[in-house]
């Protein structure tokens, strides 16, 4: 599902595909798919103006979404990017609203002769690609540009798979709205119009830079661009509703419940909310109390425990290396999920009766308890790291690192396509310039390294929680010659 920005995205996607249409290569695909024109038949012209809109939708897909992509592989996403495309924004409505000449300007037209040469509904759909791309004709507004900055400073594929829809739908409006008409006394008047009257082309620009500049104002107040502290010397937090707890390094968990002007202190340590219980671990067991009374209900036994999570229902555990589930109403009836050779799992998380987990962080896996069937939520082959998961009301939370960024993603339990970045901040190493002080040449200057932690500081990601209305995640930073510190961050939703 969209963000309120991405809708204000797509809202300035298809402003500036109608706008697009005021071109030379928009007065030609109407006169081409005209039934007066190459067409010659109406039934030609409506297959031409179909073949049309889904090239036109495949061109505006393959660019901003594939642009989107390059975001997501360079690290794109966060505070920085976030601000980055609110400024690209803003600068292009400006440059909309003053009617400024488009610059840079890409002075090519649709190749003439496919119309000749081709079946006509094959060439409409070429032409419909072409002009979907958006950077291989004539550019009438700057929010082409804005929108191509944008997906690459977001990162997000999904929402620059939207931008690229609608400006394929905005591309081919116009045009299979006038070439059915076309040859009439209606559609001639319609085609003088668009030529003879600038007026409208200003009035659409306008429209751009309105649609822009609301683009702006939502991007420049996004939840990506800000993380609040919520405690410092914290770690490992876990959410319930308006309840949240976390651990205190070397110490007991604590425990934060709404209308309590202080945290509570718990008998034991590693401490998980939800579903209105508390658990926390104690020697050779967990215990799972209410969580308004601190009244325990069950006792599991569970040596060596060192991560726990909690449902209405259900307890899960990390021990020995395997993770183990018990109901809570018999917490005898223990279910265990072993690694497999040379595996690693990660952080138990509950997601009704679904348990959650990272496999050495390769991938994010999850286990159906009511069938024992084990499958694949998140897997991304590129060589990046997904670790964490945290699940509440069919949303995923979890922490996404590469070479160049750390991101914590958003999305739909079921649903990888939907995930977006609301948090980043720089990768957990460095890069190496790739050449010895002194030794330069022409080639090794040209080498860009991503933003990178400050010298001496190394910075994590870890640990999530996630709740209706925010997101938690732990950080923690290393500095030479210190103990690592560590902090509670929440980012809004």
């Amino acid at each position: 599902m969209l963000s309120g920005a991405g809708w204000a995205l797509v809202a300035a996607a298809l402003a500036a595909g109608v706008t697009g249409a005021w071109s030379p290569c928009g007065f030609s695909m109407v006169e081409t798919l005209a039934p007066h024109g190459y067409a010659r038949r109406l039934r030609t012209t409506l297959q031409a103006c179909a073949t049309f809109t889904a090239g036109a939708l495949a061109g505006g897909v393959i660019t901003f979404g594939g642009l989107a992509l390059l975001g997501q592989t360079l690290g794109a996403g966060g505070p920085a990017a976030a601000s980055a495309a609110a400024v690209a924004a803003l600068a292009a409505a400006v440059g909309e609203a003053r009617g400024a000449r488009i610059v840079p300007q890409i002075r090519r037209q649709v190749p003439e002769s496919w119309r000749r040469v081709l079946p006509v509904p094959l060439a409409a759909g070429l032409y419909g690609v072409l002009l979907g791309l958006g950077f291989t004709t004539f550019i009438l507004s700057f929010a082409v540009w804005a929108l191509a900055a944008v997906s690459v400073a977001l990162g997000e594929p999904v929402l620059g798979a939207a931008i690229g829809l609608a400006f394929g739908v905005g591309r081919a409006l116009p045009v299979i709205a006038l070439a059915p008409a076309a040859g009439t006394e209606r559609g001639a008047a319609a085609a003088a119009a668009m030529a003879e009257r600038p007026a409208i082309l200003r009035g659409l620009r306008v429209a751009d830079a309105a649609a822009l500049l609301g683009c702006a104002l939502v991007l420049a107040a996004s939840p990506a661009s800000a993380a609040d502290i919520v405690v410092r010397g914290a770690t490992d937090p876990s959410a319930d509703g308006d309840s949240l707890a976390w651990q205190q390094p070397r110490g007991a968990g604590l425990l934060v419940r709404p209308g309590a002007t202080a945290p509570a202190g718990l008998p034991g340590s590693h401490p998980a909310v939800g579903g209105g219980h508390v658990a926390w671990i104690e020697p050779g067991r967990i215990v799972v109390a209410d969580a308004a009374a601190l009244a325990p209900v069950a006792a599991v036994p569970a040596a060596g425990a060192d991560a726990v999570a909690v449902t209405v229902t259900r307890v899960a555990w990390r021990a020995g290396g395997s993770l183990h589930t018990s109901p809570l109403a018999d917490p005898a009836a223990v279910a265990s999920v072993a690694p497999r050779r040379g595996e690693r799992l990660g952080r138990p998380a509950l997601a009704g009766d679904r348990l959650l987990f990272d496999v050495g962080g390769r991938r994010i896996e999850q286990v159906d308890l009511a069938t024992g069937t084990r499958g694949v939520l998140r897997d991304d082959r590129r060589g990046v790291q997904l670790t964490n998961p945290s699940a509440t009301g069919g949303a995923l939370l979890y922490v996404r690192e590469t070479s160049r960024r750390q991101q914590l993603r958003l999305g739909a339990l079921d649903q990888p396509g939907t995930d977006r970045t609301i948090y980043a901040t720089v990768p957990t190493g460095r890069f190496d310039r790739g050449y010895e002080p002194g030794h330069r040449n022409r080639r090794h200057r040209k080498i860009k390294l991503p933003r990178q932690p400050r010298p001496g500081v190394h910075i994590t990601l870890w640990s999530t929680a996630l709740a209706p209305g925010a997101a938690f995640v732990t950080r923690l930073r290393q500095r030479a010659g210190r103990r690592p510190d560590a902090l509670i961050l929440r980012v809004a939703r």
